[in-house]
């Protein structure tokens, strides 16, 4: 019996395949797709910019990377997906999973990133986001230089 071969990540195809809800309910133009350093795919309208990355390197360090930045004149404020799902109280950072080994990895990091996001949106694009992304970009540390642990009692909105 012949081992079935895994098909080809397009990793373009795949992105613009879960991501395209940014296209349909908030109005962003067909994204944009380079390779100069890595491969990337823009999402961009006048007040956000969203960025979904393929990251390769060694099987262990390689990783889907999606950031949100906040186009405000003279401003311009960035924070990555794991940090503003905990930034929001959705979840804690380590739920928003960032593997790419893998056809099946690949597109299920990809389908999960995409869910978070859509959640996310709503708040990207409200009155608070600037506090969201600062509140994202915060790293409070303990008198020995090491981040602190969240305040024990959160509840989750998605546990």
């Amino acid at each position: 019996m012949k081992k079935r071969r895994e098909e080809p990540v397009v990793f373009e195809t795949e992105v613009r395949q879960r991501f395209r809800f940014l296209v349909d309910d908030y109005d962003m133009p067909d994204p944009t797709y380079t390779e100069d350093l890595l491969p990337v795919v823009w999402y961009q309208r006048p007040d956000l910019l969203v960025s979904v990355s393929w990251e390769r390197g060694p099987r262990d360090s390689a990783g889907i990377v999606v950031s949100a930045d906040l186009l405000i004149p003279d401003q311009r404020s960035r924070a990555d997906l794991p940090d503003l799902v905990e930034a929001a109280v959705f979840a804690p950072r380590h739920r928003v999973p960032w593997q790419s080994y893998g056809v099946e990895v690949v597109r299920s990091t990809l389908e999960q990133n995409a869910t978070w996001l859509r959640r996310l949106m709503p708040l990207l694009l409200g009155p608070d986001r600037e506090e969201l992304v600062r509140k994202a970009n915060e790293q409070p540390l303990d008198r020995a230089g090491n981040p602190k642990r969240r305040p024990p009692g959160i509840t989750w909105k998605y546990a």
